[in-house]
């Protein structure tokens, strides 16, 4: 019914420190999870002193402090376990198993629970006790072979997708783990890997390779480029033919469309720097703001290649709702954070709280575990 999120009365206990993990949970806090970030004593979550990074993944979160390496800290992670619906960590495959909780250990407190874990290489196989981070797993993965060239600085490291998107495939399996729950009455085990990760980002260069196709990521296209106009760069992609068609006469130049060296994709590959020169030549006139509204007005893909600062400034977000503002007392001030990645027709996702203090519900957390016993909840 209207005025409630999916997840209201979900609790989810966040054993997670890396930015994959805590990616994941708080997509959950945004359908109305109360995310308990279980955090270690002094330091806390790694990303407490990047404050903005932290803020930005943990915003509405609530944090308690327990030293897991306590029989204190342990038993009261078990009280919470017994009391809850979701946990994920991201510790390194072992780690949980000598801390006493891991799957096996939690599972018999509490047999609806969903139990997920986010590492580099997965629970299983060869490469299970190699530490890993974002970059190393492209590394491995052949990733950034795929997209940055050998002879590019070594210190340019490449896109940092995976931590994100390794979280949302946990995110996206919590849900689908709650949903079977609800006809089986059984939690689950949940095994996410970031390699795997970017084994499904690479999905059509995997397949392509077992056909023997040739690796696309070494291919020019120089109808998708990042052109240069009179002020900056833009970027228009005219694959098809008549999207090529269309570019060309927006740009003054019909004869580029029936010149034989830009006939077909092959043509216009093995003929890359011609092409990519006479179209600047003729976006050289012109602003790329200008050429933008011409070419999207014609239905091509396009857009100044503009930085992020820009991208906050552009009216597009308030209307969409994209950023929401949440109390950061560490800060001294509020700062706006990206909330959901879809929006609903009604009760749309959203922070319930500000970025939490170091240990800031400790105290009340417990309080409720005491209260739930005594209830026999």
């Amino acid at each position: 019914m209207p005025g409630t999120l999916p997840l209201d009365d979900l609790r989810v206990v966040d054993l997670t420190h890396a930015l994959a993990g805590s990616f994941c949970t708080q997509q959950l806090h945004l359908l109305g999870a109360d995310v308990v970030k279980v955090e270690p004593p002094g330091t806390g979550d790694d990303f407490r002193e990047r404050p903005a990074t932290f803020a930005a993944i943990n915003a509405g979160k609530r944090s308690i402090v327990l030293d897991l390496k306590s029989d204190h800290g342990t038993d009261a992670l078990r009280r919470l376990v017994e009391r809850s619906d979701v946990l994920v960590e991201n510790y390194r495959p072992g780690v949980t198993e000598t801390l006493g909780i891991d799957w096996d250990s939690l599972q018999p407190i509490n047999p609806r629970l969903i139990y997920c874990s986010i590492s580099g290489y997965g629970q299983t196989g060869p490469l299970r006790a190699y530490p890993a981070i974002e970059w190393a797993v492209q590394a491995m993965s052949g990733m950034s072979a795929s997209y940055i060239a050998d002879d590019v600085d070594g210190a340019y490291l490449g896109v940092g997708v995976l931590d994100p998107f390794s979280g949302y495939i946990a995110f996206s399996a919590i849900l689908a783990a709650l949903l079977q729950r609800q006809q089986t009455n059984v939690g689950q085990r949940i095994d996410v890997s970031m390699l795997d990760a970017a084994m499904l980002l690479m999905a059509p260069q995997v397949t392509g390779l077992a056909l023997g196709e040739r690796p696309v990521g070494g291919t020019r296209r120089p109808t998708m480029v990042r052109f240069r106009a009179r002020d900056r760069r833009l970027f228009v992609a005219a694959l098809h033919r008549k999207w090529f068609e269309r570019l060309a006469q927006i740009i003054g130049a019909p004869e580029l469309a029936s010149d034989a060296r830009f006939a077909s994709p092959g043509a216009q590959a093995e003929h890359a720097d011609e092409l990519i020169e006479a179209i600047e030549a003729r976006l050289a006139t012109r602003t790329a703001v200008e050429w933008e509204t011409e070419f999207v007005g014609a239905g091509l893909p396009a857009s100044v290649v503009r930085s992020l600062r820009e991208l906050l400034a552009h009216p597009h977000l308030e209307a969409r709702g994209t950023l929401q503002e949440v109390a950061a007392p560490d800060l001294g001030r509020a700062v706006k954070v990206v909330g959901a990645g879809f929006r609903f027709e009604h009760d749309q996702p959203a922070f319930r709280g500000g970025v939490p203090r170091l240990g800031e519900h400790t105290a009340d957390v417990l309080a409720e575990l005491a209260r739930e016993r005594s209830r026999g909840s």
